[in-house]
């Protein structure tokens, strides 16, 4: 690959609009990614939800609700039954990000770099058991496994087909909901047309397990009591564009109730869910906790969207109960703990800007405070006739696009930018080419520095790309 011949040199722009350039995309992985800091830290509370911190027990999770769209009148219910024989496998890996606020682990290898997973063919990128990232060989039999079997890998790692195993409570039966519910393992809820929650408010519900007939729950007969409906106010899908992408916390109301809330808000980098008091009936979503959802800037350069959504949720957690059986795989642990859950749950996405934008005026406009001439440093803020503006000041021309190129080295292109600095034949290609006045020069140094190509082609198509309205 050859770099066109124009100076390249990482803190000028100056030329890059004549460069002709290509990127190849290694994926890769985040070095700083989960492991370590998905557990808690040093003085830190430890979650009594976890898992990792309560007395091994199996665990059934039963859960009944509704979810609906924010500004819909027609719910959608939710009817959900599971058992696992060890909740230490089943538990979510999650990183705080303040008291209230947390994220859900991102999965990210780095053993393979060269591989868009980060690990080596026939491998699988995973969290294991502490929330680390870790490649796992993934099983694949040489030849097609029964109906009843599944392709797995015995203690050994040979990749065999196996009976498939269930961990079950046999037949569920409810009764106090609002229609008729009896599911079977593997407990796939047939929703069948129904609309609108599977109880009423504070409803008794009672739940009835026959009990597994290999490995599971023995039979049990549990009463348990439904939640309220949620309801926001002002609704989700009312809140203004310029509210959730702005630059303050995110404030969010509903009409108070006596359980638990948990706000969700979900985008390119993760899920972030956030515990707030139901009792208060409003929250203040950090802008950092927004800002984790959203993700890193240049890995998303496109209109932004989120996902919000706000669920009170009721918990009642039984315990003593007896799991019975074996499995080829896990461990079955004796003592059963059983969740049962309801909850209500309303939603909403909002279009965003582009990470590089903010939402002016009535929250229709998007505009880069950096660069956009009618909207410099702040909303509404216009320079005048022959001036440009760079690096959110209104200027001369040509010195907004160097202002522009230089605010892309640690802002939309710091990710490309740090990786050509770090990487010695990149950035020993651009510090030869910034000092080239041919292509003879430039093409020589192509040549004593091809490892470093694509790392700097990186860059400038990313700074082409930020600035190419400023510098036209």
């Amino acid at each position: 690959m050859k770099l066109a011949p124009c100076v390249a040199l990482l803190g000028i722009f100056a030329a890059l609009a004549a460069c002709t350039t290509t990127t190849t995309n290694q994926g890769g992985a985040d070095p700083g990614a989960a492991g370590a800091d998905a557990g808690a830290g040093a003085g830190e509370e430890l979650d009594p939800d976890d898992p990792a911190n309560q007395p091994p027990h199996s665990l059934g999770t039963i859960m009944l609700g509704e979810s609906h769209a924010s500004g819909s009148g027609t719910p959608s219910p939710i009817v959900s039954v599971g058992f696992v024989p060890d909740a230490r496998k089943a538990r979510a890996c999650k990183k705080k990000l303040d008291a209230a606020c947390e994220i859900a682990v991102r999965v990210k290898c780095t053993e393979n770099k060269d591989s868009f997973t980060g690990c080596d063919e026939g491998e699988a990128c995973v969290l294991d058991d502490a929330c680390a990232p870790a490649c796992k060989k993934i099983a694949v039999c040489s030849k097609e496994c029964d109906e009843e079997e599944s392709c797995t890998l015995d203690k050994s790692g040979k990749a065999v087909c196996a009976k498939i195993e269930s961990f079950d409570a046999g037949p569920i039966a409810f009764s106090g909901t609002t229609t008729s519910i009896t599911m079977f393992p593997p407990y796939a809820y047939e929703n069948n047309g129904n609309t609108g929650a599977p109880f009423l408010a504070n409803a008794e519900i009672k739940v009835q397990a026959q009990g597994a007939v290999d490995a599971g729950f023995e039979a049990f007969d549990e009463s348990f009591k439904a939640t309220t409906f949620l309801q926001t106010s002002p609704a989700l899908n009312k809140i203004p564009r310029e509210k959730v992408f702005g630059t303050g916390a995110l404030p969010i109301a509903w009409k108070a109730g006596a359980d638990a809330i948990v706000i969700t808000v979900a985008g390119p980098g993760g899920a972030v869910t956030c515990k707030a008091k139901d009792a208060e009936g409003k929250f203040d979503v950090p802008r950092s906790a927004i800002e984790a959802a959203l993700g890193d800037e240049e890995e998303n350069a496109g209109p932004r969207s989120l996902s919000l959504s706000v669920s009170r949720q009721r918990k009642e957690t039984r315990k003593g109960f007896t799991a019975k059986g074996e499995l080829s795989q896990v461990k079955v642990e004796p003592e059963g703990w059983l969740d049962l859950v309801t909850l209500s749950t309303e939603s909403t996405s909002v279009q965003g800007c582009r990470a590089s934008e903010t939402a002016c005026g009535s929250g229709n406009e998007c505009a880069n405070l950096q660069t956009d001439r009618n909207n410099c440093g702040s909303c509404g803020k216009s320079c005048g006739s022959g001036m440009a503006c760079g690096g959110g000041k209104c200027v001369d021309p040509a010195a907004a696009c160097d202002a522009c190129a230089k605010s892309a080295e640690t802002g939309a292109c710091k990710t490309s930018f740090n990786a050509c600095k770090a990487d010695a034949a990149c950035s020993a290609l651009n510090t030869c080419v910034g000092a080239c006045t041919s292509q003879q020069c430039v093409q020589d140094c192509v040549s004593q520095n091809e490892g470093g190509v694509d790392k700097l082609n990186a860059f400038i198509t990313c700074a082409r790309n930020a600035c190419s309205a400023v510098c036209n």
